[in-house]
């Protein structure tokens, strides 16, 4: 080609801003007995990614490390006959930061699995249990059969071994790793990796007891939470609200982790019961609208549930999505002309109580009072809003579109963290209308 019709591309390429190259983070990763250790250092990071592959297993986790320094064990289930470990660690914007390999020693002990395994596999059935998952099959004839069992956070290849002479196989399979109602596949195979059934079902979930309710500083309020969605969902009209004209069904669904492919309404159910024992731990009486994935609420139910608890305020805890990917921070929806919301405040009241609540939860995460990080919004849009009788504001807790919060909206650190915002929020609002004195 000549050179005149490279120039331009040569030129272009000299005009491309130099970026300096990213310094690797060192990852030391030391074997020990059933796993392995880590250490490393991330400055700047409360959080990071840490993925790991040996040759029958890998696992992903979202780790927290005070003042940028990460340490732990991990350990393996599949690694018995040794080989290549691999370990990677990530910012939460999934960018690599360094990485590590070694040889993972073969136990003694170890034997491979011999005999029979390719035989008919009947009546798979999985069942959820709290740690993972539980399964049952017959194998008449075989002397083993191979499981492999994964979910988005975590893989496992292992033999089963049958328990009596009837070839049924059965047993609890513990995923650490795997969030709850996250959906786990799980396949009998053959030696040489024939899959002869497949199976999914989803990580099950048992919500916490409650903390011991205390006297403290919230005594006497007291505040309906509602986690949004559920995980069957239906979509019914709805009028809009008290002195408004029309119904709706909603304008958006459920929306999902672009990364951890968890679902808004076990994520928001998470930090509604964290929420719920540190309102607890304050002294405020608390009532949920719900407390587990299955069943249904429609919005005018869930707001009736508020008003017979006679709560003073409301939370309706949602996960955020857009199409950008860089998105951070929080939005707090407040109502605006319904008759129940012009009855229980002035606009201008909504909004200051709204800016309470959203600073407070910029200050417990540690982002900066900017706009930038969310703003307060009042509208006629959400008829959990619009119909409920006391303050109320519908939160939106993050973007699960954007990787970093996705993340982040999976630990518990974090989501202790929005709870305890939440929390500082309800008491200034509580003292700024005078339900308890400062």
């Amino acid at each position: 080609m000549p050179f005149r019709r490279l120039l331009p591309l040569v030129l272009a390429l000299m005009l491309l801003p130099a970026f300096p190259a990213l310094a690797a983070v060192q990852v030391d990763v030391t074997e020990m007995d059933g796993g392995f250790h880590y250490a490393f250092a991330l400055p700047g990071e409360e959080f990071a990614l840490l993925d790991y592959s040996a040759p029958l297993e890998k696992g992903s986790m979202v780790l927290w490390g005070e003042n940028g320094a990460f340490e732990g064990d991990v350990a393996l289930r599949c690694s018995q006959a040794g080989g290549a470990l691999k370990v990677t660690v990530k910012n939460l914007d999934e960018r690599t930061q360094g990485e590590a390999k070694l040889t993972l020693a073969k136990d003694p002990a170890y034997a491979a699995p011999t005999g029979k395994s390719t035989v008919k596999v009947t009546n798979f059935v999985l069942k959820e249990t709290g740690e993972g998952i539980a399964y049952s099959f017959l194998a008449p004839g075989s002397d083993f059969m191979m499981l492999c069992v994964h979910s988005k956070q975590e893989t496992y290849t292992f033999p089963v071994y049958p328990q009596d002479e009837t070839g049924l196989y059965q047993g609890e399979i513990v995923m650490p790793l795997t969030y709850p109602r996250s959906q786990i596949t799980v396949q009998v195979q053959t030696a040489k990796g024939l899959v002869q059934k497949e199976e999914k079902a989803r990580k099950g979930y048992q919500a916490p007891d409650p903390a011991e309710q205390r006297e403290g500083r919230l005594s006497g309020v007291t505040v309906c939470i509602d986690p949004g969605h559920a995980e069957n969902g239906q979509r019914v009209l709805e009028p809009i609200g008290p002195g408004l004209t029309g119904k709706t069904s909603g304008t958006s669904g459920m929306a999902q982790g672009i990364s951890t492919k968890r679902m808004e309404s076990i994520v928001v159910l998470e930090i509604s019961m964290l929420l719920r024992d540190e309102l607890l731990r304050q002294g405020a009486n608390v009532v949920l609208t719900r407390t587990a994935q299955d069943g249904w609420l429609s919005n005018l139910d869930r707001c009736q549930v508020a008003e017979d608890a006679g709560a003073q305020i409301m939370l309706r805890l949602h996960g955020d999505t857009r199409e950008s990917h860089t998105k951070l921070g929080f939005s707090v929806y407040g109502p605006l002309n319904s008759t129940y919301a012009r009855a229980e405040a002035e606009p201008k009241v909504y909004r200051a109580m709204g800016e309470m609540l959203i600073d407070d939860m910029k200050r417990a995460v540690g982002y900066a009072l900017e706009d930038k990080y969310g703003i307060v919004h009042l509208n006629d849009q959400f008829v959990g809003n619009n119909w409920a009788k006391m303050t109320c504001f519908l939160v939106e807790m993050g973007y699960m579109s954007t990787p970093r919060e996705d993340y982040l909206l999976s630990h518990p650190v974090w989501q202790s963290r929005i709870a305890q915002g939440m929390a500082q929020g309800v008491y200034d609002i509580a003292v700024y209308r005078g339900w308890i004195a400062e």
